[in-house]
C-alpha cells in the first residue's frame, strides 16, 4: 500500500527552501512569472545588474532589494534572511490596488 503525501511548496515556509539571498531572489524571479529582462525593465536596473544578483556575483543595494521585493511580491525580509514574516504585510504608505467598475 502506498501513502501519497503532500508537501507544501511554498518557497516562504517550505524548510526545503532554505537558501542564500542570491537562490532566494532566483525563486521569487521564476515564481513572479516574469522574466530577467522584464524585471530590470520594471526596476529600472540593467538585465546585467539582475542577473548579477541571481547568480550571486553581486548582493544588491538595499533600495533594489526593496524594489526587487514589490516587483516580485515577495517580503524583503524574507529575501533578506530567508525567514518568512509572521504577518506579512506591505511597506507603510502601500496598499493594495482596487479597481472600481
Amino acid at each position: 500500500m502506498h501513502k501519497t503525501v503532500h508537501m507544501s511548496m511554498n518557497p516562504l515556509t517550505d524548510p526545503r527552501f532554505e537558501l542564500d539571498l542570491s537562490d532566494r531572489m532566483t525563486k521569487a524571479v521564476r515564481h513572479s512569472g516574469m522574466g530577467v529582462a522584464e524585471l530590470a525593465e520594471r526596476i529600472q536596473v540593467s538585465r546585467n545588474a539582475v542577473s548579477s544578483w541571481i547568480n550571486g556575483r553581486h548582493k544588491p543595494r538595499r533600495r533594489d532589494l526593496v524594489a526587487f521585493a514589490l516587483a516580485t511580491g515577495y517580503p524583503v525580509s524574507w529575501l533578506e534572511t530567508g525567514v518568512a514574516p509572521e504577518n506579512p504585510v506591505g511597506p507603510a504608505g502601500i496598499e493594495p490596488t482596487t479597481s472600481t467598475v
